[in-house]
This record gives structure tokens, sequence and C-alpha cells, in this order.
């Protein structure tokens, strides 16, 4: 790791469901059967303090794979427990691991869980959070998820089917860079209305960040052949990179993520990728670390 700099390790890339999907037969998903080097964990990103404290945040069904991937790319001989734990909102594929914690798995007692109010609200029904400290955290506040180490997180509200909780963005603030990281949201209409701006480039702006982890859930419309995609809510890669355009000087690096079992982006030789890369944008990869 840099010295005085804030690690963020990419764990997972894909949304909810992971790749492969459960019971899917499409092309993506028996490949990565056959060929586990396809696999794709749900998102999660681990952020590594400049005192060596780990937090995680999303806690998907992958999780024992991606805290020995995280161990793995700190060079670590055994696999470390995170120190703490945010989420952005309870939908199922954000917080299935959390099990994992408790007395039969891993046996944690009082680690820090930060959520909004909503959505620790809604996990103390379903007993997910006897393992945790939960700590309620309001939108746009700024804290140090641990003493020392070295970063604050910054909830950003955004909406997205709030059917059990409300859906946070989090912004990750370290002493040189800043990254947002925004898995879920609706549509960009009502997200830049929320935060009153009319572009991306604007709202970026106003949260003086330097990479930007968006949803990319879906490349266009017709992914789903026929389904109705207002069911499943999200702003496509196609949309968002007509309302970006090209790349220009001193624009926030972006990296397109969350991306469902459908979606040929996650081809890295497709000619999706290749569109947004042309445009001067990202896929995001796993493993992929920042520093902040």
């Amino acid at each position: 790791m840099k010295s005085g700099f804030i690690e963020v390790t990419i764990l997972g890339i894909a949304q909810d469901g992971g790749v492969p999907q459960t019971g899917c037969s499409c092309e993506n998903c028996i490949s990565a059967h056959i060929n586990h080097k396809l696999r794709k964990s749900a998102v999660s990103c681990g952020v590594r303090g400049i005192d060596d404290s780990l937090h995680l945040i999303e806690v998907g069904r992958n999780i024992a794979e991606q805290l020995n991937l995280w161990s793995n790319k700190m060079d670590s001989k055994e696999i470390r427990i995170p120190d703490t734990i945010s989420i952005t909102h309870v939908h199922f594929g954000h917080i299935d691991g959390l099990g994992q914690f408790g007395k039969e798995v891993m046996g944690v007692r009082g680690m820090p869980f930060y959520a909004s109010k909503s959505s620790i609200k809604n996990l103390e029904k379903r007993e997910l959070l006897s393992p945790f400290d939960s700590l309620e955290i309001d939108s746009n506040d700024l804290f140090y998820p641990s003493i020392g180490c070295g970063f604050k997180l910054e909830f950003i509200k955004v909406p997205h089917r709030d059917d059990y909780s409300d859906t946070h963005a989090i912004i990750i603030r370290g002493k040189y860079r800043s990254l947002l990281f925004l898995p879920d949201h609706d549509n960009w209409i009502e997200t830049l209305e929320m935060h009153e701006c009319n572009t991306i480039r604007e709202w970026f702006l106003k949260l003086k960040i330097d990479y930007a982890l968006i949803d990319g859930t879906f490349w266009d419309k017709n992914e789903l052949g026929g389904r109705d995609m207002t069911e499943i809510p999200h702003p496509t890669i196609v949309e968002t990179l007509n309302r970006l355009g090209k790349r220009v000087k001193n624009d926030v690096e972006i990296f397109f993520f969350h991306l469902n079992h459908t979606n040929p982006a996650l081809n890295t030789s497709s000619k999706e990728t290749s569109i947004i890369e042309a445009l001067g944008w990202k896929v995001l990869t796993e493993r992929q670390v920042f520093s902040l």
C-alpha cells in the first residue's frame, strides 16, 4: 500500500445475483459454470485504512471468496475479517452474506455496522444484525468508520425502489482523492432532480469526487427480451453514454459496475465494451485497486 494512501479494492462488479445467476442458462452464465475465471461476485469493495484497518462496503453471498481475494491482494497469509461494515440499502444481493458473521459461522460480536435508519430497522426485523453494533447514518453526514482509519464515508441519498428501505450511494473520502460508490438508482432524471443538478457532470463536480463507480446494470432497454423493465428500473449504459458523450479534460474517471448477468459489457472483448472505452470511460474489474 502506498504510504499515507487509502486503498480501495474491488471485490465484486455484478448485479445482485452474480454470474452465473442461479437457474439461468444464458450464454454468460453457462460459460461461467464451465470457466470459473468468468465468474463475477455481486458488487462490493474493501477499504483499507492508513492504520491497516479494514472496512467492507456491501455483504453479498460470496463473502468467503471476497475476503480471500481481499486478503490475497494485501499479501496476507491469513484471511482477514473486516473491522466495520457499511451498506447502501437492503436489497438481497447487497446483504445476503450478513448471516456469515453470526454464531453459526464467524461468531462476530459488536462489529460496527453503518446504514441508514430505515435499513437498520428492516434488518432488525429480519434478525440479521445480532453480530453487529448498529449505527444509524443520516444522509450527507461525514464520519470516520473507525478511529485512525484516515478516511471518511459520506452517505448520499438516491431514488431506488424504496420498498424495504431507502437507498444511498457512498462516497469514500481519502486524504488525496474521493470515490463515489453508486451501484443502484432508478434513473438519472430523478437522481439529478433530487440533487438540484441538470447533468451528470454537474452533480459529480458538486460531489467533489475523482472516481465514480456507477450503475451499469443493463446495456439497453431491450436486454431482457421483452420483460417489463419498469419493474426493475436502472439507467441503461446506453442512456448514460448519451448523456455523457466523450470524456474531456478534467472529467471524473467513470467506471460502470453492478452489471447484470445478461449484460454484454461483461465481456471485455465485446463491441459494447469497445464503445464504452472509445468514449473514454471504463468497465470496472474485480481486484482493481484505487489509491485515495
